[in-house]
């Protein structure tokens, strides 16, 4: 292993990263110092990204000085852990900003804050301090999830509130946390989207045969799509791409809901295009009750959670290629699951998480039921109402559609629509040779031929997945999660949703999880956002020997 080839990367890495953390330090210092001090009463930020800024140079300049006599190449086995090393060591420099300023006291959830954001999982920590009313003492929540397997949690919350002169509380939870930190919060995930690896690789100079490592172990999905000759040019054009729908997004929040300013309509966006999920509202959308805003980030979600590829296909007007399976049965599954949630929800109780209670009718139940089920499978985890309450089979049927996720290529979460519908092939054409073994006959996806080589891939891929779902509903069970809590934890950490079901469920938060919980949540994170065969990899000891 070639650690200080490794090393030498590293130092360029956070270089950028230390650029890129001047953005959200321009937001703080605007809403600290530009703006009138009643119009931003949260606590600010400012000094914590500097600080966060000078040890990422820190930083920098020891993996410079320990990289300086490396032999300038990277090749397959440095770019795979270099890839695993970006990630952690990102979201330990991301959880800085929240630590620094007090926001979350514990590192571990500071951690487990920026991890979420940079996976595009979306799962938070940030949840209301609770006090009594009289002494103003905190005091830990209480709360029992009823049904097969009562549960009863204690916890403490995660954020101050703020009071106004009189010490009445005027923002709790999220909403008093500091625009510059829900900044960053959102932008971790509009990085993390599209791949922190990719925009690196797209303006860092060549690294030899290391940049289509890197490339390809960020990019999700079983089939690699060049897009151009070179991967820089490759990852040039899915930045444009990206950058181009970002400000398409925040335009048409903007012009179809006039309530929504430039901070929130940019926030959102980040959130939505790389299908995320944080929000900056404690209801999450459901707070603007808006279903024109709700239809726009509805389609944005979809134009996330699509191959990218596909786009460029668009733009180069290569319409063959956009014939493409996986689009066409990805769009059919979400369609109707939509339309059976919908159709479930009729007449059924409605509560949204704006406070609105009653029924569902026919229109609402549409609209909601659309709205969370594409939320669901395009992992983005946004939220209108209070799923929990909905009929078990909606529930479950979010679980599924949740493993299928978005489409390779994509920013989507999820075990990817591709690997279904390979499986399938794969499938039939294993039960079609039992009954005509003298049968010849290719095994297609599409135009990828599935070679046996590539069916074990998918299908290895597919049952680590599971694997390490019940492994990880298991190790939360041994912690004191309930049953039911786990497994939803584990479907939303594996496959980066950011939602889940029961004591996780829109109307709560993970605060609840003790820090063995969080970080065993925090390595699914990335086991999801990376593939798990890149993670994996790290921990074969035949990996680290020498040449």
């Amino acid at each position: 292993m070639l650690y200080r080839d490794i090393c030498r990367v590293l130092s360029h890495y956070l270089i950028y990263l230390a650029v890129l953390l001047t953005i959200p330090l321009g937001v703080s210092l605007y809403y600290e110092y530009y703006l009138p001090p009643e119009q931003h009463l949260q606590p600010h930020s400012t000094k914590a990204f500097i600080f966060t800024i000078i040890i990422t140079l820190l930083i920098s300049a020891i993996f410079r000085k320990i990289g300086k006599k490396s032999s300038g190449k990277l090749f397959r086995r440095e770019a795979l852990a270099l890839v695993v090393f970006i990630w952690f060591i990102t979201a330990l420099i991301g959880g800085l900003p929240f630590y620094f300023s007090k926001t979350l006291n514990n590192p571990v959830d500071a951690y487990f804050e920026a991890m979420s954001g940079l996976t595009t999982t979306g799962a938070s920590v940030m949840h209301p301090k609770n006090y009594e009313e009289d002494s103003q003492l905190e005091k830990p929540y209480f709360k029992s999830i009823d049904g097969p397997y009562n549960n009863e949690y204690f916890f403490y919350g995660t954020i101050e509130p703020v009071r106004n002169a009189e010490g009445k509380i005027v923002y709790s939870g999220i909403e008093a946390v500091g625009k510059g930190l829900l900044f960053w919060r959102s932008f971790m995930q509009w990085l993390g989207g599209m791949g922190i690896v990719v925009l690196f690789v797209a303006v860092l100079p060549t690294l030899g045969i290391g940049s289509k490592t890197l490339f390809n172990t960020e990019v999700p999905g079983p089939i690699k799509e060049s897009l151009t000759p070179r991967i820089k040019e490759t990852a040039n054009w899915l930045w444009r791409l990206y950058l181009a729908f970002t400000i398409l997004e925040i335009i048409l929040l903007m012009v179809t809901n006039r309530s929504i300013d430039l901070f929130e309509a940019t926030t959102i966006t980040f959130s939505t295009l790389s299908t995320g999920g944080f929000c900056i509202k404690n209801s999450s959308i459901g707070y603007f009750n808006n279903a024109y805003t709700e239809m726009v980030v509805m389609i944005f979600m979809l134009i996330g959670s699509i191959n990218f590829a596909l786009y460029f296909y668009l733009i180069k007007r290569k319409f063959s290629k956009l014939r493409d399976p996986e689009l066409t049965t990805y769009l059919k599954i979400i369609f109707l699951s939509s339309i059976f949630v919908s159709f479930m929800l009729i007449n059924s109780p409605k509560i949204l998480l704006n406070g609105e209670e009653g029924i569902f009718n026919s229109l609402d139940a549409f609209r909601h039921g659309f709205f969370q089920v594409i939320s669901a499978q395009t992992s983005t985890g946004f939220a209108t109402a209070n799923f929990n309450r909905w009929p078990l089979v909606c529930q479950t049927l979010m679980l599924i559609v949740m493993f299928i996720g978005g489409m390779a290529g994509s920013t989507g979460g999820g075990i990817k629509v591709i690997r279904f519908y390979m499986a399938t092939k794969i499938i039939y054409y294993k039960i079609e040779s039992i009954f005509r073994p003298d049968t010849i006959k290719p095994c297609d996806a599409g135009r990828a031929h599935i070679s046996d080589k590539m069916a074990s891939t998918v299908l290895s891929f597919m049952l680590i997945v599971f694997m390490l779902t019940a492994l990880g509903s298991f190790l939360l069970i041994l912690d004191g999660v309930g049953p039911e809590t786990s497994l939803s934890i584990n479907a939303c950490m594996i496959n980066n949703i950011g939602i889940a079901f029961r004591m996780a469920g829109p109307t709560e938060s993970f605060a609840f999880l003790s820090n063995f919980s969080k970080i065993i949540s925090s390595i699914w994170m990335v086991f999801g956002r990376l593939e798990v065969f890149a993670v994996m990899i790290i921990f074969l000891p035949s990996f680290w020997k020498k040449y």
